[in-house]
C-alpha cells in the first residue's frame, strides 16, 4: 500500500472492505457530531518546540498503568477485526506489537482473548469489559483476561443500551456473519449475548474492584464529578462510537485535568 498516513489507510479500507463492514469500523453514534468533533479538536492539536536544545536522542514513550509504549498512542477496543482480516484481533495484535503500543482486546472481539494475547507474545494487553448482569461471568472474563496476560482492564461506563449508529441501520448490519462470532462469550457451544445494563451503579464498580487487582480505566467519562469518583479506581478515556456529545472541546471536559479539581489526578491514556 502507497501511502502511510491515516488518511492513506482509510481510504485503503474503505477500497478494500465491504461497504457495510467499512461502516460499522467508520461510523459512529447518530449523526457522528462528536466523531466529527474528535477530528476537529485533534486538528488543532499542535506543537510548541523549543530549540537549540539538543535533539540527539528523542523520546515519545510512556508507561500507563504500569504498560510501556513507544507512543502515547493506544489501539482502542473494537469488535469483530474478522470482518477486515481473516487473522481478525491476532493481526491487530501483531501489529501493536510491532508498534510498540498496546492493544486493549474487545469484549466482543471475534478472536477468543487467549489466542489474540497468544498472537504476540511478550505483549501487554489491555482487556475492554462489559460489566454483565451475571457478575459470576463477569468474574470469569475477568479470570481469563488475567490468565491471557492483560495488564488492565478498560471498563465500558457509557452504553446502558447499544448506541444508535444510522450508517449500520442503513446497511441493514446488526451481527456478524454466521461464521464469526464473539469468541470471548462462547460457553461451551452456546455463545452468550453481551447484555447492556441500564441499572449498571458505582456499587457494581466496587464489586469488580474486588475481583481483581488489575488496574481499571472507565471508557465513557464525561462529567467531571464521575471523573473525581473514577480517579479511585485508575483513570477516564472518552469515545463517540455509543453516544453523540458532549465534544472534545467542552469546557466541562476540561475540568477534568489535574489542578482543575482538588483531586483531579486521573490519568488519562490516550
Amino acid at each position: 500500500m502507497k501511502g502511510r498516513s491515516l488518511r492513506d489507510i482509510e481510504a485503503a479500507a474503505r477500497e478494500r472492505l465491504e461497504p457495510a463492514h467499512y461502516d460499522y469500523f467508520a461510523g459512529g453514534a447518530g449523526d457522528e457530531v462528536t466523531v466529527r468533533a474528535n477530528e476537529a479538536a485533534f486538528g488543532r492539536l499542535s506543537l510548541l518546540p523549543k530549540v537549540l536544545r539538543g535533539a540527539g536522542k528523542l523520546e515519545t514513550g510512556v508507561t500507563l498503568l504500569g504498560s510501556r509504549a513507544a507512543v502515547p498512542v493506544l489501539v482502542a477496543p473494537t469488535a469483530f477485526h474478522r470482518l477486515a482480516d481473516p487473522e481478525g484481533e491476532r493481526a491487530t495484535a501483531r501489529a501493536a506489537a510491532a508498534a510498540e503500543t498496546i492493544m486493549i482486546v474487545s469484549m466482543a472481539a471475534a478472536v477468543a482473548v487467549e489466542d489474540v494475547a497468544a498472537a504476540a507474545p511478550g505483549a501487554e494487553p489491555w482487556f475492554q469489559l462489559y460489566i454483565q448482569p451475571d457478575l459470576a461471568f463477569t468474574e470469569t472474563l475477568v479470570r481469563r483476561a488475567e490468565a491471557a496476560g492483560c495488564t488492565a482492564l478498560v471498563v465500558t461506563v457509557d452504553s446502558p443500551a447499544l448506541g444508535l449508529r444510522e450508517r449500520e441501520l442503513r446497511h441493514g448490519f446488526h451481527d456478524l456473519p454466521g461464521h464469526l462470532r464473539c469468541e470471548n462469550l462462547r460457553v461451551g457451544d452456546r455463545v452468550r449475548p453481551i447484555v447492556m445494563w441500564p441499572e449498571l451503579s458505582w456499587e457494581h464498580l466496587g464489586r469488580l474492584r474486588e475481583m481483581t487487582s488489575l488496574p481499571i480505566v472507565l471508557k465513557g467519562v464525561t462529567h467531571p464529578a464521575d471523573a473525581r469518583l473514577a480517579v479511585r479506581l485508575a483513570g477516564v478515556v472518552r469515545g463517540g462510537g455509543a453516544h453523540e456529545r458532549p465534544r472534545p472541546d467542552d469546557p466541562h471536559l476540561h475540568q477534568h485535568r489535574p489542578g482543575a479539581g482538588h483531586d483531579h489526578a486521573a490519568r488519562e491514556p490516550a
